[in-house]
């Protein structure tokens, strides 16, 4: 972590809620203006290219980027198997999800893995997950608002989102109160570049009290309401219901197949709206994983990774 992001962080964590939006929103205006000119000139070529080529047909990434995909998929398939050892549920979830409905891998574009898990079992995978992926054997553990799996000298990243049981059912109600108890706790959360102001064990206590009230969340059979950790801030609150995850189903991923929720489709469609058309950035979305495709050599490390354990069935 630089200097520079670390001295950005201290000062958003100093910052109240409405003054950090305020400036969030001031960023995002200019950076809108910038990107205008650009996307004017870019609008017809790109109206051009979606009539002409649907998006199930853009073929597969190539190079150093489909190199790193094919390296994440097999550490896709080491998670996997690890999970059905200690009997950990997870499934594919947000660009990953996407990409096995859509492409039956990668979204061409895309760098990295996303999966979700209910947080009690979230919780049985942190206590494995040094003897699951040790250090010794060159995988890197990243704890924050939510986990990341990486591997020494490579850009491959799996990250691993916690969801948890609500202490209420589905309804309209139910939702429109936990969304608001999550903004009033989202409000006193600040990510910026990796660095969460709070820990996983204080935001456990704060969703005790301020969302569960201190009550216990509902039992998997009584259709509990699910919701995204949130501290998890970079993203949108998400909320879904039990039966939208559950029983999981599997989809192919990049030949292997893997768990996905039970109406995959509707899920993505809460998601992303329209999830078959073009979005409106196509490239890279970690702009350090770009950085790294640019300028780092990974190609040897990774080769060696899948050779190691792409063997693993």
């Amino acid at each position: 972590m630089s200097l520079q992001n670390k001295i950005r962080h201290s000062i958003s964590c100093f910052l109240p809620y409405g003054a950090r939006k305020w400036v969030k929103d001031r960023l995002s205006s200019y950076r809108q203006k910038k990107a205008n000119s650009v996307e004017a000139r870019l609008a017809e070529l790109r109206e051009l290219i979606i009539f002409n080529h649907p998006i199930t047909q853009v073929p597969q990434a190539t190079g150093k980027l489909r190199l790193l995909q094919q390296g994440n998929a097999v550490l896709l398939k080491i998670f996997a198997k690890k999970c059905e050892e200690v009997g950990i549920r997870y499934w594919l979830d947000y660009g990953t999800l996407l990409g096995a409905v859509r492409h039956k891998g990668f979204i061409p574009w895309d760098d990295d893995l996303d999966v979700g898990m209910l947080r009690e079992e979230y919780d049985v995978l942190l206590s494995h997950i040094h003897s699951m992926f040790p250090k010794e054997q060159g995988f890197v553990i990243t704890k924050h608002s939510f986990l990341q799996i990486g591997v020494t000298g490579t850009p491959l990243n799996l990250d691993i989102f916690p969801y948890y049981r609500h202490t209420k059912p589905d309804s309209p109600e139910n939702q429109a109160e936990l969304l608001s108890k999550l903004l009033n706790v989202r409000k006193g959360v600040v990510f910026t570049r990796g660095l969460v102001n709070v820990t996983d064990e204080e935001l456990k206590e704060k969703i005790k009290k301020e969302i569960y009230n201190q009550e216990e969340p509902l039992p998997e059979e009584e259709n509990p309401l699910l919701f995204l950790s949130p501290s998890a801030a970079f993203l949108k609150d998400r909320i879904f219901r039990h039966e939208d995850v559950f029983p999981l189903r599997t989809a192919d991923f990049e030949g292997d197949m893997h768990s996905v929720p039970a109406h995959s489709r509707q899920y993505l469609e809460m998601l992303y709206g329209d999830y078959m058309t073009y979005p409106p950035k196509v490239g890279f979305w970690h702009q350090n994983v770009a950085d790294m495709v640019k300028n780092m050599k990974f190609e040897s490390q990774v080769n060696q990774f899948i050779d190691t354990y792409s063997h693993l069935s």
